[in-house]
């Protein structure tokens, strides 16, 4: 698909406004394309949304800091559209956090089996995005939304 190491560091490189400004633009277009989608079952742009707080999960834990810290991009990249709440709300309260982010991941790899290869990389854009508001792509997250680039 693309070089995802090239893309990890284009990303950490952006200034925070560009970051902002980019957010904004490719989740337009993701939950656009996912919507087109007319899949049936689990909202997708719910699945992606889990699944990039997943990223933040990925150490097996999330703790009120780092859901704080990337809140204001998820906004920024759903809106209304998902229910962040129910999402952190469902991460926070299980006993087998790393199931459900494996159950999240699944769903979310069944949904790109779905789309086309654009929007597909604009998917995995748009997490390292929003898992970069501090600057950085961790490891661990690299590794989470590397699974994707498998789809």
């Amino acid at each position: 698909m693309f070089e995802f190491q090239k893309l990890c560091n284009e990303v950490e490189a952006l200034t925070p406004p560009e970051r902002a400004a980019l957010i904004v633009d490719k989740a337009v277009t993701v939950v656009d394309g996912l919507r087109g989608l007319g899949l049936d079952g689990e909202d997708p742009v719910n699945t992606l949304a889990a699944f990039i707080i997943g990223s933040v999960v990925s150490d097996g834990s999330i703790s009120e800091k780092d859901y704080l810290y990337i809140y204001p991009s998820l906004v920024k990249a759903f809106g209304e559209f998902c229910d962040l709440a129910g999402i952190k709300s469902e991460l926070k309260v299980s006993k087998d956090l790393q199931n459900i982010i494996k159950e999240y991941t699944k769903e979310l790899l069944n949904i790109l089996s779905a789309a086309n290869e654009e929007l597909g990389a604009d998917i995995i854009l748009l997490c390292l995005l929003v898992t970069s508001v501090d600057g950085k792509v961790s490891l661990k997250e690299k590794r989470y939304i590397r699974q994707l680039c498998k789809s």
